[in-house]
């Protein structure tokens, strides 16, 4: 027993696997951190961690199987993507983008899962879908929706719209507002369909990490996958303007509260899982690439000295990344100073101090903030030259302090504004109605069009003004009470934007 204890204190340190991996954890600590607080932060509203715990599922079910007798090293390309992680979270960490370190942990997962073999055992798993699927546990819904949601939604619009003439006589459609048998259907920003894409993307990515189908065709049922989802939506959208113009047929049920909403949006999300299922059951999705064996060429191994000052250069490399300075791109300018009215509707004003919450929502990386109270109302004006970085749907940063937020719907007049309630840890309920618009006149209600409009002007200023009133103040009282504050800072809709025909909304 002595012998043995001495052979293991007097054995060599294993210098290389253990500077390595601490250059790894350098390089991830900090995003990974930043990626479990997402999943627990309420103004995320991320499913990430349950996709974080498939692919933990998969890769122990695939790393507890044997492996093969001849196994294919990965050892060079593992080493070699770490490399390119390490270039991608000093992109990250210099511009302050904590995404772009979270998804370098995408491709550490790849090499992972290649130097774990994972596709060459008895329960094999693909290395780069694995990775893929890993890649959804960041709050990817919420990035898709401020990018593409806008183009989702008049894309969807239009689908649902074609579907809509094929059935009914009586229908007009201008932008994403559909007028069907008098009734007023808008394919607002949730029903965009980037919940359905991004469902059945996560499902996709964990087929293709089990069935191992050939790049062909994944290709071919990925193609499916978006028809699907896009289908889906619109199928789903022409549902709720059926139901919503004609409750009678489903005997007045109001298609808009729950559960039925979910419920029919479970049914086509159904119907579009459905495709993507049946094609991986086909026989050719089930053939695996077959991978060929390397030949018997001599492989030149560095020897131990020469491993162990690589690892060196690697940890080195990993503490200059993690300490460099931040110097992000999209800093908005501060220089302008808000203002909001002094005496508004037999008010005065108070200022009212941001918490250190909202100062890190609206004013982190430059932005400009100001928030008043007139009585039992208040009103949060925010100014940006970087939209990415401070502008919010209300009920992002409202979750994040604790309160309940139910969407209501978009109202057009005066200006179109988004309506939400917020319900408080003591039951109190407050009315939160948004608009955002530009300095040039443009208005929208959602930050997916501020986002898309700003990507192709990057130099334009944008605000959202954010009214707060009680819940129980009439409706008719708030709405008064908005257009007192809309005539004080002379905000005026277009003519096309004052009847509703602006193509935009």
């Amino acid at each position: 027993m002595d012998i043995q204890l001495k052979k293991y204190l007097t054995r060599p340190f294993p210098a290389y696997p253990t500077l390595m991996g601490l250059g790894m954890l350098l390089l991830a600590i900090e995003p990974v951190i930043w990626l479990v607080n997402s999943w627990f932060e309420p103004s995320h509203d991320s499913k990430g961690g349950w996709v974080f715990l498939l692919c933990a599922g998969l890769f122990i079910w695939s790393v507890h199987s044997p492996a093969s007798a001849v196994a294919i090293k990965n050892h060079r390309k593992a080493i070699i993507l770490l490399f390119v992680t390490a270039l991608i979270r000093g992109m990250g960490q210099i511009f302050a983008v904590n995404v772009l370190g979270a998804v370098a942990l995408a491709i550490d997962v790849y090499a992972i899962a290649l130097l774990a073999k994972v596709g060459d055992r008895k329960n094999p798993l693909s290395a780069g879908w694995l990775a893929v699927l890993f890649a959804f546990s960041l709050p990817l819904e919420r990035i898709f929706q401020r990018v593409i949601g806008f183009g989702l939604q008049h894309l969807s619009a239009d689908g649902a719209c074609l579907l809509l003439h094929g059935l009914f006589a009586d229908v007009q459609c201008a932008g994403i507002r559909i007028l069907l048998a008098g009734r007023d259907v808008l394919v607002d920003l949730p029903c965009s369909g980037v919940k359905t894409l991004t469902l059945l993307c996560i499902l996709y990515a964990a087929l293709m990490c089990v069935f191992r189908p050939s790049l062909t065709r994944s290709m071919q049922i990925g193609i499916v996958t978006l028809a699907s989802a896009l289908l889906a939506n619109m199928i789903r959208i022409v549902c709720l303007s059926i139901f919503i113009a004609f409750p009678e047929k489903i005997a007045g049920i109001n298609v808009l509260a729950q559960p039925w909403h979910d419920l029919i949006g479970l049914f086509c999300l159904t119907l579009a899982a459905l495709p993507l299922v049946l094609f991986c059951g086909l026989r050719e999705c089930n053939q695996a690439v077959i991978q060929e064996v390397p030949n018997d060429r001599p492989v030149v191994i560095p020897t131990g000295k020469i491993k162990v000052l690589f690892a060196l250069g690697f940890l080195s490399l990993t503490a200059v990344i993690v300490s460099l300075p931040r110097q992000p791109l999209d800093i908005s300018d501060t220089g302008t100073a808000l203002s909001l009215p002094v005496y508004l509707q037999g008010q005065y004003g108070q200022t009212v101090a941001l918490n250190q919450q909202e100062q890190d929502y609206f004013t982190q990386f430059g932005g400009t903030a100001l928030k008043m109270r007139y009585g039992h109302n208040s009103a949060l004006l925010i100014r940006t030259n970087s939209p990415l970085r401070h502008l919010h749907a209300p009920d992002e940063c409202l979750r994040g302090l604790g309160f309940d937020v139910q969407y209501q719907g978009i109202q057009y007049q005066p200006l179109p504004t988004a309506i939400y309630i917020a319900t408080a840890a003591s039951g109190e309920q407050w009315r939160i109605s948004v608009t955002f618009y530009s300095e040039s006149g443009e208005y929208t209600t959602n930050v997916s069009e501020v986002v898309w409009r700003w990507l192709q002007r990057p130099h334009s200023t944008w605000y959202a003004l954010q009214r707060i009133t009680p819940a129980y103040t009439p409706v008719s009282a708030a709405q008064q009470w908005d257009t007192a504050l809309f005539t004080a800072l002379d905000l005026t809709p277009t003519h096309a934007q004052e009847h509703g025909h602006d193509k935009t909304y």
